[in-house]
């Protein structure tokens, strides 16, 4: 267990000192945002609107604009209250884990490069590092883009690595948190979206795709 902790500090010091250069500076600030709680609704907004935008139902073309736009907005609602729900999933063990094991931020036990403010970093105190929340949130998202796009998966999961190595880079996670974090985030939404029985349940997928 040292020497994992110990290799986890020094990966940290790499990413969060070795790397440092002004473009990664300029836009790690910004790409860390993409796994914000409060941005997590815009996502699942968009992912909703863009689940109504790929359907089509076989009885469409009989259907008034009125009929057709009940049936598009119970397309995207449903589909985003099961988002939701994999969202209350994910963050409700996240947090728990970072209750139970309350690890101390970086910049809390070391000297590092701490590129976030100084009211950040004390209400990123409040609550344990391990596991990271941002990164088990752009992981969660990765999968529901996946879902949808499949072809665009490898892209989508890029990009919710780029922002686990942000909370490395920002200096308010270690590597092990990340990676965990991707980890939870992934597995959890990826799990939930094959869980058939739930996801028709909870999406009318049977009444809206008949067939399927």
């Amino acid at each position: 267990m040292t020497y994992l902790l110990q290799f986890d500090r020094s990966v940290f010091i790499w990413i969060n000192t070795d790397w440092t250069n002004a473009l990664f500076n300029l836009i790690m600030p910004w790409i860390t945002h993409l796994g914000d709680p409060n941005f997590v609704w815009v996502w699942i907004i968009g992912i909703g609107l863009l689940r109504v935008k790929q359907f089509a139902h076989p009885a469409e073309t009989d259907l008034s604009s009125r009929q057709k736009f009940k049936l598009y907005l119970q397309v995207g609602l449903f589909f985003c209250l099961f988002l939701v729900l994999i969202y209350g999933v994910s963050a409700g063990v996240c947090n728990s884990l970072k209750y139970l094991f309350d690890r101390p931020r970086p910049f809390e036990q070391q000297h590092v490069m701490l590129r976030v403010s100084a009211g950040i970093a004390s209400d990123l105190s409040e609550n344990g590092s391990f596991p990271s929340g941002h990164t088990s949130n752009a992981f969660m998202i990765a999968a529901f883009l996946a879902e949808c796009i499949p072809r665009r998966r490898y892209a989508f999961y890029g990009m919710a690595i780029i922002v686990a190595l942000s909370r490395i880079y920002l200096g308010v996670h270690f590597p092990g948190d990340v990676l965990f974090g991707a980890l939870l985030g992934g597995s959890i939404a990826r799990s939930m979206l094959s869980f058939q029985w739930l996801r028709n349940r909870i999406t009318r997928e049977k009444d809206f795709y008949p067939g399927n």
